[in-house]
């Protein structure tokens, strides 16, 4: 696999490779650091068929202004390789989020959604929700009533709020914390979509705590921060719960690694919580 790397980061660049080390991989790519200057991503044949690297690409050009995320170097839009500039410098948080890189991840998409920066495509929550349920059994479904309320709340939501740019995908791997900001990278995901989207991403995906939760919903909002506000992040958090659950369930399928069946056990066990508190 080396060797194809170091093929292809030749063919594409014309620079020679001295190093090439494999670093943190994501759900759908690997990732190599490349003379310790560039990274370089290659995905995986069994990625997400919801994907499309046009648009991804389309993403990275429209926020450059914005510099938020990696510098891409090169990127081929057929099979999805990107090579960028390494980030040094950069970390991921341990066991939780700082206060400090709340605030820096608060700030980054207050910027990004306040932008006013669009794409021609949004990131179609609903269809992946399709996507990733029928391709399971039946019996892999969760509460219908539960299910459907939710989807019912989102969608009203939905119908009142202005799309913008959004992430979609604030997992831990994505979220590079410099001493001075956050670098958010691998934006396949992204696409126009309700913020609340980005913001109970962040909150679910990362495991915040009420505290914490509170603190970045603080920064983001301000003093506009308030109850109905709360209601819609928690209705969010619901439904990418849910979403993310089929989600896990969908790569298991394909793949049959052990961390997508954790991922959709973790996302089901908040489902039933709050199933349970709703009663």
């Amino acid at each position: 696999m080396k060797q194809k790397i170091i093929k292809r980061f030749t063919e594409a660049t014309g620079k020679q490779v001295r190093t090439c080390t494999p670093f943190e991989e994501g759900f759908c790519n690997e990732n190599y650091n490349i003379n310790d200057v560039y990274a370089f991503r290659s995905v995986l044949d069994d990625a997400d068929e919801t994907l499309d690297y046009i648009k991804e690409k389309r993403v990275y050009d429209t926020i450059a202004p914005l510099n938020i995320s990696e510098k891409i170097v090169y990127f081929d839009t057929k099979d999805g390789t990107k090579i960028s500039k390494f980030v040094h410098g950069a970390r991921h948080y341990v066991k939780t989020p700082t206060d400090e890189q709340i605030l820096f991840t608060a700030k980054t998409l207050k910027k990004l959604h306040n932008s006013g920066l669009k794409v021609p495509f949004g990131y179609q929550m609903f269809h992946r929700f399709d996507v990733y349920k029928n391709s399971l059994d039946d019996f892999q479904y969760i509460d219908e009533k539960y299910e459907k309320q939710v989807i019912k709340e989102v969608r009203k939501i939905f119908a009142k709020d202005k799309m913008v740019l959004c992430h979609n995908d604030l997992v831990r791997n994505n979220l590079l914390y410099k001493f001075n900001g956050l670098v958010l990278i691998d934006w396949e995901y992204a696409g126009m979509n309700n913020p609340y989207f980005d913001l109970a991403s962040f909150i679910s995906e990362n495991n915040l705590n009420d505290k914490q939760a509170e603190y970045f919903l603080s920064v983001y909002f301000g003093s506009r921060l308030n109850d109905l506000k709360r209601k819609r992040v928690s209705i969010f958090v619901d439904f990418l719960d849910i979403l993310f659950y089929y989600w896990g369930l969908y790569y298991y399928k394909r793949r049959g690694t052990q961390i997508y069946k954790q991922i959709a056990l973790e996302k089901l066990s908040r489902v039933n919580k709050s199933i349970e508190s709703k009663k």
